[in-house]
């Protein structure tokens, strides 16, 4: 039985999530429109690429790369983060030895099969955990492995699919909503996780039925507990996540979106060297050059942070780029220039003469040193315009692959990440591989977090 004083909780954040108008946003910030209609329309065509998995029709691996490009086209579950798809795409890459692809495909299609009722997606879970634990206690470098702190998420999504009204997703963004009203209590395992988080959404679901007069949903629980997020990117002081019942409401007016920001405090995770980036990227005070030359050298830690290779070029050494980034591993190597503008950096001509320059000039010569694959970063605060036209040149007549605009927020978050999960660089450099040509804060949030 919850206490009172929570229910009480629980039904000021249904009151403020009607406030909003039941507003859902998107990874940019921008309302959902009925994203439970579309959610509905897409679980029929997911529910037939699960049954074709089921029946034969297509293996494993056809499996998975269906299942990514539905997502990908029609992200409204989060599946295409870190407990979702990567957490598929690991399960398959780390089961290619002789036989085990066989027994996870018997394996999985148990366990993607709607339970007949909570003690048998228990078993579910305690089945998928003992096969990805024995991996995982295995593999050397874990990064390389997939979690089984994923599998609640990802069993639950696709018992979902099969009833949406039975089976609520466990989300980590739920998790922390029920961390910080004081419901949550770590259980011992998995299969313990998933049951404690099955019984509080049931309770939850009743405790606002009866504050409403209506029957409340899954969906709707979940949408009132994802905007509800007192952890922000940028917090101004440090904070206790469990607020008393007096503070609510303030809590409340300053609450995010679950996938507009990060899961945890990032300056937690920067080293001090680091941090004030932005405040570099936007400083007024001295010279022009000063003021460029400390913002570069931020610049260049962080990509040394990251793990790259770096040759620090930029102010003092002639017409030249801020700093050359190498990642042999993936033959790989990044051509960058920080801009430090405090109201947003627009491209002059000047600087697309010397941008071609620089890479007339150093694509040749990392190509001599067998690196094949060069992008161009420009780093800044922000950004005036998009560049399209130029981008389009120099990638359609040069030897550059990509040329990415990235935000000075969108880096912090991605060194972050980076130490707190221990990523791979080679997850970094598929990052900005991938993304779009403009990264943001919350393309890095939703390449990387934990939903």
């Amino acid at each position: 039985m919850i206490p009172e004083h929570i229910q009480n909780q629980i039904t000021t954040i249904w009151d403020k999530y009607i406030e909003d108008h039941k507003a859902v946003l998107d990874t940019k910030g921008v309302p959902y429109d009925d994203i439970d209609n579309k959610r509905a329309g897409a679980i029929e065509i997911l529910k037939m690429i699960i049954q074709d998995f089921i029946i034969n029709k297509i293996d494993i691996a056809e499996f998975k790369t269906d299942i990514d490009s539905f997502n990908k086209k029609n992200n409204f579950w989060g599946f295409t983060s870190i407990k979702g798809q990567m957490f598929f795409n690991l399960l398959l890459k780390t089961s290619e030895g002789e036989g085990q692809l066989e027994k996870l495909t018997v394996l999985l299609k148990n366990c993607v099969t709607q339970p007949k009722d909570l003690s048998d997606a228990l078993n579910k879970i305690e089945t998928l955990d003992k096969y990805v634990l024995a991996i995982f206690n295995k593999v050397p470098d874990k990064r390389r492995a997939p979690n089984p702190g994923s599998i609640g998420y990802f069993l639950s999504y696709f018992w979902q699919i099969h009833d949406y009204q039975q089976w609520p997703i466990m989300y980590s963004s739920m998790i922390v909503s029920f961390t910080d009203i004081g419901l949550w209590e770590n259980p011992k395992s998995h299969r313990d996780a998933y049951k404690e988080f099955y019984n509080l959404n049931e309770e939850v679901k009743l405790i606002l039925t009866n504050y409403t007069g209506n029957s409340i949903s899954n969906w709707e629980a979940e949408h009132a507990f994802w905007n509800f997020r007192t952890v922000t990117a940028y917090p101004p002081k440090k904070e206790k996540l469990v607020k008393p019942l007096d503070e609510i409401n303030v809590v409340l007016d300053n609450s995010v979106s679950a996938l507009m920001q990060a899961s945890f405090d990032i300056y937690d995770y920067l080293p001090r060297i680091t941090a004030n980036l932005i405040d570099l990227g936007k400083e007024t005070e001295g010279s022009s050059s000063g003021k460029g030359s400390k913002y570069e050298k931020a610049v260049c830690e962080v990509f040394k942070q990251l793990g790259f290779a770096i040759d620090p070029l930029g102010q003092g050494k002639g017409r030249e780029p801020d700093l050359i980034a190498v990642h042999k591993e993936d033959n790989v190597a990044f051509i960058i220039d920080a801009k430090a503008y405090s109201n947003g950096y627009m491209m002059g001509a000047s600087d697309e003469r010397a941008i071609k320059e620089y890479i007339n000039h150093y694509c040749p010569k990392l190509k001599k040193e067998g690196i094949q694959r060069i992008g161009f970063i420009i780093v800044s605060n922000g950004f005036k315009s998009s560049f399209d036209g130029f981008v389009n040149d120099i990638t359609w007549r040069t030897d550059i692959k990509r040329f990415i605009l990235l935000s000075s927020d969108a880096l912090l978050h991605l060194l972050a990440y980076r130490i707190k999960d221990q990523k791979d660089l080679s997850e970094i450099v598929e990052a900005f591989i991938s993304l779009g040509k403009t990264i943001t804060s919350q393309d890095i949030i939703q390449r990387f977090d934990d939903i």
